[in-house]
């Protein structure tokens, strides 16, 4: 599905998701040291530190899967520019944003394998914060410049998972 050929403005002013990644893990880190709070024993099981990797390998292969996907259609992988091209295939036909989705999951599986309560609470967080201020701004400007095509995509696709 290929774009209009009048020029659209782009989604945001920053990347956002970068950004809140990194306030999220650093809040979450600065809160756990502050309260000497951690999930980590060392007599109990290392399960939560396996779980922990599994995700964030899990996470970044599905990264790399949209990554591709959106290369190969030679539109941006950069949440603050603007799309050319609407991508629904992939992971992108079980959520509108995969690449969101791995965020939250990376956030959580390292929050998992640090032993970071905090930032396993921090990571809704996250999510809400994903949601305003890249997702929504997204959603505009895929309406503004695919129209009728990412209404479909978006009546048949969740925002999620």
């Amino acid at each position: 599905m290929n774009a209009p050929t009048s020029a659209h403005a782009s989604p945001s002013r920053y990347p956002w998701p970068p950004i809140l990644m990194a306030l999220t893990l650093a809040a979450g880190l600065a809160l756990d040291a502050a309260t000497r709070a951690s999930l980590i024993d060392r007599a109990s099981s290392s399960l939560p530190q396996v779980a922990g990797v599994a995700i964030v390998v899990l996470a970044l292969a599905n990264d790399v899967w949209c990554f591709r996907i959106l290369s190969r259609h030679q539109t941006t992988i950069l949440p603050h520019r603007a799309a050319s091209y609407l991508v629904t295939e992939g992971p992108f036909r079980f959520s509108r944003n995969p690449i969101y989705v791995s965020h939250v999951a990376l956030i959580f599986g390292l929050g998992l394998f640090l032993g970071s309560p905090f930032t396993l609470l921090l990571t809704p967080v996250l999510a809400f914060g994903l949601t305003k201020l890249a997702i929504v701004p997204e959603e505009r400007h895929l309406l503004e410049k695919f129209g009728g095509d990412y209404r479909t995509y978006m009546a048949r696709t969740r925002r999620w998972l």
